[in-house]
């Protein structure tokens, strides 16, 4: 189990950075909100990947309670890192809505943007195989981000096709309902693992 878990989240930390940099650049370009907020979302798994990697080395030492108890904190670590997005995204939209600004529509930015969801559903595909070969907490908290993760990213393609053909900051509101989908799911996890960890 932790070898897969580790290669998971290897992979995932890995890919994550790279859209990270692919959507910064575009989000900064473009002076897209919700893509570059969509970027920070992607450096949030960075972080997230990394935590995971580092829980699942840590559990190889521990006995089967243990290792369980140490993957529902980090699980309950990795979502906290993604509420904080979430709550990052809603703020930054409510700013973009009081005070808009031009956002410049590309092709190629958009066909880019469509590329990454692509490589978001196949990072899903691979931790759905990896935890069903070996459920882990975790790996079920990835795959679910991950799909996630692929409507956001599409809501972002939405916003920037419609920006320019648009006289309000279509952007930003997506950016909030963004940010709130992301707050909601991550908080009902945060509340799940917390009464796992307690009652435990």
């Amino acid at each position: 189990m932790k070898n897969y878990g580790t290669a998971a989240a290897v992979t995932g930390t890995a890919l994550n950075f790279m859209l990270f940099l692919t959507k910064v650049y575009i989000g900064i370009s473009s002076n897209s909100l919700s893509i570059y907020c969509d970027a920070i979302n992607n450096l949030g798994d960075t972080f997230a990947c990394i935590i995971a990697a580092a829980g699942f080395l840590l559990v190889r030492k521990y006995t089967e309670r243990q290792s369980a108890r140490t993957q529902s904190l980090f699980t309950f670590v990795i979502d906290l890192i993604i509420a904080v997005t979430g709550a990052y995204f809603v703020y930054n939209g409510t700013e973009r809505v009081l005070y808009p600004l031009p956002v410049s529509y590309s092709l190629k930015y958009a066909l880019v943007i469509l590329a990454t969801i692509v490589i978001k559903i196949i990072m899903a595909i691979v931790y759905s195989v990896f935890n069903s070969k070996a459920p882990s907490p975790v790996l079920k908290a990835m795959v679910t981000d991950s799909i996630l993760d692929c409507f956001i990213t599409l809501a972002t393609l939405m916003s920037l096709f419609l920006v320019p053909r648009t006289e309000f900051a279509v952007d930003g509101f997506f950016a909030i309902i963004t940010g709130l989908a992301i707050t909601v799911s991550a908080v009902k996890n945060i509340i799940e693992q917390s009464k796992y960890l307690i009652n435990d």
